[in-house]
Order: structure tokens, then sequence, then C-alpha cells
């Protein structure tokens, strides 16, 4: 993987009683084609004497509701090329103010957003392009590329890339796991120590990345999916029998062609056009949290887990994924993705029944 990135150091947070300074800046760096939102939600915008602050649900950037952080960015930033984000940097490196990068929006905590008051967020969903070489077997990507129009587009080359299930997920956030304004490429021999810790050592950490290039995988001509649907009875002998497979030295790691999941409850939409055309799905209502495990659960907190499903307080839904098969041939100190020793792990979803319970 090749990556294109400006990345940036910002210095402690000043307290400030408007962003004239920062207005200025960025009005005389960036095309007037460049959209800027400055919250009115943020006070330090209320206070300009040169611009006036827009009335916007910052949080409405975030897929996910729920995050732990409220947000008050200075600014959000709408780049749509690499000159663009240099700019911004710059900026925010003369004024002293942090940058957050996103891509997609899909962090579960709204990170994507920043955890400083007054920050600057990088909106890069303009930076979308798909372009891929058939002779090569390469395929470059903007970080606000989706992963839904990624895999739909590489696969009509008979391509595809190693990525998540969730076709609404931002590629940079997604990659990274994972910012001086100096345009630099990224890849095994050019800056490999970076190399290593961008992939998965956490998003919006050492450079903000613009452009991915990646090797894309021969996608097969054919893949099945086998299910099973159980009676509520049964789950935790499901859970059991699923881990006994895993823990199985004679079982698992049978195949790396295969993906053994599980999950308890569920169901999606068809919103592929929705995808395809470049718009946003209508934010979440839900909290997500994902716990790594590397043996099996006990049985006493199998029924926890299950007294938890069957309450009632909103939709509940629990994700099993096993790291056997091809995942388990990558060493665990390949990258900067800290999890990749463990067995499975599971991602507990609540979906509210209303505001309240939300806030519970």
């Amino acid at each position: 993987m090749t990556s294109t990135t400006a990345s940036y150091r910002a210095n402690s947070k000043l307290a400030r009683t408007n962003n004239d300074d920062l207005q200025t800046c960025l009005s005389s760096s960036l095309p007037l084609s460049i959209h800027t939102i400055y919250p009115c939600s943020t006070l330090a915008n209320q206070n300009s004497s040169q611009y006036q602050c827009d009335h916007f649900n910052v949080n409405g950037l975030s897929s996910v509701r729920g995050g732990r952080i409220s947000h008050f960015p200075a600014v959000i930033v709408y780049a749509t090329d690499s000159n663009d984000v240099q700019n911004v940097v710059k900026c925010a490196t003369k004024l002293n103010y942090i940058v957050n990068a996103r891509s997609g929006g899909h962090s579960y905590e709204g990170y994507s957003l920043g955890s400083m008051y007054n920050n600057i967020v990088i909106n890069m969903e303009a930076i979308n392009y798909i372009r891929i070489n058939q002779y090569d077997g390469t395929g470059t990507f903007g970080a606000g590329a989706r992963i839904g129009p990624i895999y739909y587009r590489t696969y009509q080359y008979n391509y595809t890339i190693n990525a998540g299930s969730c076709a609404w997920m931002g590629l940079a956030g997604h990659a990274l796991g994972g910012g001086l304004g100096e345009l630099i490429t990224i890849n095994k021999t050019h800056e490999p120590e970076l190399y290593w810790a961008l992939r998965g050592s956490g998003g919006g950490l050492f450079v903000i990345v613009t452009e991915f290039k990646i090797r894309l995988v021969k996608a097969p001509p054919l893949a099945r999916r086998f299910s099973s649907i159980w009676y509520p009875n049964a789950t935790k002998l499901v859970m059991q029998r699923y881990q006994s497979l895993l823990f199985d030295d004679k079982i698992s790691n049978f195949s790396n062609n295969l993906v053994l999941a599980m999950g308890i409850d569920g169901d999606s939409g068809d919103n592929q056009q929705l995808l395809l055309d470049g718009l946003t799905y209508p934010t979440y209502y839900f909290k997500a949290k994902h716990l790594f495990y590397d043996g099996p659960i006990s049985s006493h907190s199998l029924d926890k887990f299950i007294d938890r499903l069957a309450s009632g307080d909103g939709q509940i839904n629990m994700g099993f994924n096993s790291w056997d098969g091809y995942l388990s041939t990558i060493p665990a100190d390949e990258t900067a993705f800290p999890h990749r020793h463990f067995k499975f792990d599971i991602q507990f979803t609540v979906y509210p029944n209303d505001e309240q319970h939300e806030q519970q």
C-alpha cells in the first residue's frame, strides 16, 4: 500500500475569543469553491467581527450517535484534493489549532470530529475517486471513498480488497485504524516505520492520508454463504458450539478461504444506489463496542449475555468474528494493529427505543 499524505504537528490549544485569524488564513489559502462551515455552537465563532457563524448540527457528520465527546469545532473544511488538506494544515500549524480528518464518520465515538474544543475538522468525503489498474492489479483510492463503492467497482474487474462488512465506512479511517504541511509518499521502502505504524495504530495519528494505492486481490468467481437459524432457547448451546470450533486445534484453521462468523439478531436494508451515488445514509441511532478474546467465554458469562439480550431494552445485537483462516497467517507484529493475536471478537450493538433510553 502506498499512501500520499499531508502530515502535521499541533501545539496545545490556546484560549481564543474568536477565530478571525483562522478565517483570514483559510479564505486566503483555499479556492473560493471550497466549502467551509463555522458552527454557531462553538462560542468562539459567535464572537467573530468579520464572518457570520453557521447554524449547523455537527453531530450529523458522525454516522453513529452517542459518542462520549461533545464536539465544538472552529471550522469544518470540505477538502477536494491534497492541496486543500496541505493548506488547511499550514494554517493550523501557523495558528496553533488542532486538526482532525474525517473520511466517512463511522467512528463509534465520533473521534473523526476531534476531542478538543475549537479544533479544525477536514472533511474528505469529496476525495472519493476510485481508479482500477487491471494490468498491474492495483487500485488507487481517495481517502473519502467508501468501502461499498470500492467493492462494487473493483469487482467489475474481477478484483476486491480485504476490508470490513459495513459498506458506509470511509476508507481512510478503516485502513489506518487510523498528521508540517508536507506532501510525502509512504510505503515499505520510503518511511517504513511510519508505514508500519499507520496500519492499525489509530485514526488521525501521525499523518492525514489523502490517497491509498492498494494491491488488489483476485475475487473468487463464486462465493458461498451458509447460514443457520436457531430457536432462542438454543442460543447458549450455539455459542458454546461456535467456541468449540474455534478452540479445537483439529478443526480450527481448516481453510484460509472460509470465514466463520456468527450473529445474534440483526438485519440490514438494501441501499446500493444511495451508496453508489455518494449519498450519506441517515445517522445511525446505535451504540457499539468491540471486545476481543483469546479464550472461551465461560458458561456463567454466556448466561449474562443471554439475560441482557432478553431484557427488551431496545434491539441488541452480538456479532462474533473469528480470527482464524487467512488472518492467522499474518504475524502479530506485521502492522501496528494491536488485536491480531486474539482468537475472536464480539461486536456488541444496541439500538435504543427512544431518547431517554439512548442517554442510558
